[in-house]
């Protein structure tokens, strides 16, 4: 995604993931794809008029909010050690059992603060490090770690096919079976839950296209096809309404929207989105169902305007838009039925991280050659430059 693609509401979304989630604003900027100064930067504007944050520039130095992550981490720290002293109780075993847990987490805290709340001496640790182990054991040991960190930097949604999929990405010469009984033994476990299913209405009096995708779910390049779809998400505030669009060729969400009704203006705003980011060529094949929003008047007129393809899926047939609602269902998984919301604002926070931060730039898809979206439209883009060359 190019700067000039970063809209207000995206700007606004990253500085609360830091200012308000207590993210590490490096790790937020590594995680969507920009730079730590740019991250800074929009957190000195909020800073600057916290109404009216992207209009103009602010005056916040970068080093002034880089004390303050910095101040954000030490307590983070507190934090994790606290944690690490109540887990203490739990390893008052034989010293080697202390020793493993210093050696699995010795790149999460500090082996020297980690000896100290398990009472081992650092020279008994490091001696006990220095011990001959057989080589498939040190090699079982780090892949039972390699295994962990990228369980967890998944979120822990990463069953194992996919870590599988990982490791060999990484080199790694090692078998699903194998990957799958590590997972086990370690209590790995995927948290993801049953898919849910919500779809819009078609009863209406709207005229509605012919389903020129048919089914086809391939497309050759970015931009080609774009597929369309609301879901609900429950809040103790009542029901939120997602719109999303996405690219079928990268599997890329460009465009989405959330608020408290189901109406024609959520589903406008989502388009809009998504073509301020992408900026496509005219001939985009926009699929949708055949519900009273995208076959209103105003969806319509954006549509032309944009000089768009409409296609609408068969009355009654979900798997016309399979795509879509296949992302609406692993969204419910990964996240909304995994977390209680309280407020409608803290779900669609949640769901701009979830979409923004994870789906878009960290989930590998098999789909796609187990890249991510952002991933394989980058490859593609490369492909054309050179070709072009």
């Amino acid at each position: 995604m190019l700067a000039n693609k970063y809209d207000a509401d995206f700007k606004l979304n990253t500085v609360k993931l830091v200012l308000e989630e207590g993210k590490v604003a490096s790790q937020v900027a590594r995680d969507l794809g920009i730079s730590q100064k740019t991250v800074y930067g929009w957190i000195a504007q909020y800073k600057n008029d916290p109404k009216h944050p992207f209009v103009g520039s602010g005056n916040l130095k970068p080093e002034a909010q880089a004390t303050r992550d910095l101040e954000r981490e030490n307590r983070e720290l507190r934090e994790e050690l606290e944690n690490l002293k109540k887990s203490g109780a739990h390893l008052q075993q034989r010293p080697e059992v202390r020793y493993q847990f210093i050696c699995d987490h010795r790149f999460d805290f500090s082996v020297q603060r980690m000896c100290k709340v398990l009472q081992v001496f650092r020279s008994g640790y490091y001696a006990w490090l220095k011990r001959p182990d057989s080589q498939r054991k040190q090699r079982r040991q780090k892949l039972t770690r390699r295994i962990h960190e990228i369980f967890l930097s998944s979120r822990r949604l990463y069953g194992s096919p996919k870590i599988t999929q990982v490791l060999r990405e990484e080199g790694t010469v090692v078998g699903q079976k194998m990957v799958a009984q590590i997972m086990r033994e370690s209590g790995l476990k995927s948290r993801t839950v049953r898919k849910y299913k919500a779809t819009t209405s078609s009863k209406h009096n709207h005229p509605v296209h012919e389903n020129v995708l048919n089914q086809t779910f391939q497309a050759e390049r970015p931009n080609q096809v774009w597929m369309s779809d609301i879901t609900y998400v429950w809040t103790a505030e009542g029901w939120l309404y997602v719109a999303s669009i996405m690219d079928l060729f990268t599997r890329k969400i460009v465009g989405w929207r959330a608020d408290s009704r189901m109406t024609k203006e959520l589903v406008i705003s989502a388009l809009e989105q998504a073509y301020q980011r992408e900026k496509p060529d005219s001939g985009v094949l926009h699929h949708s169902d055949r519900g009273s929003q995208y076959a209103s008047k105003e969806y319509q007129e954006k549509l032309r305007e944009y000089k768009m393809i409409g296609s609408m899926s068969r009355k009654g047939n979900c798997y016309d838009n399979a795509c879509i609602e296949s992302f609406h269902s692993v969204i419910k998984r990964e996240l909304i039925h995994l977390e209680k919301f309280k407020t409608r604002g803290r779900a669609k926070r949640q769901i701009w991280e979830y979409i923004e931060r994870w789906y878009n730039r960290g989930r590998i898809h098999s789909s796609i050659g187990y890249k991510t979206p952002v991933q394989f439209q980058s490859m593609y883009e490369r492909r054309q430059l050179k070709t072009a060359v």
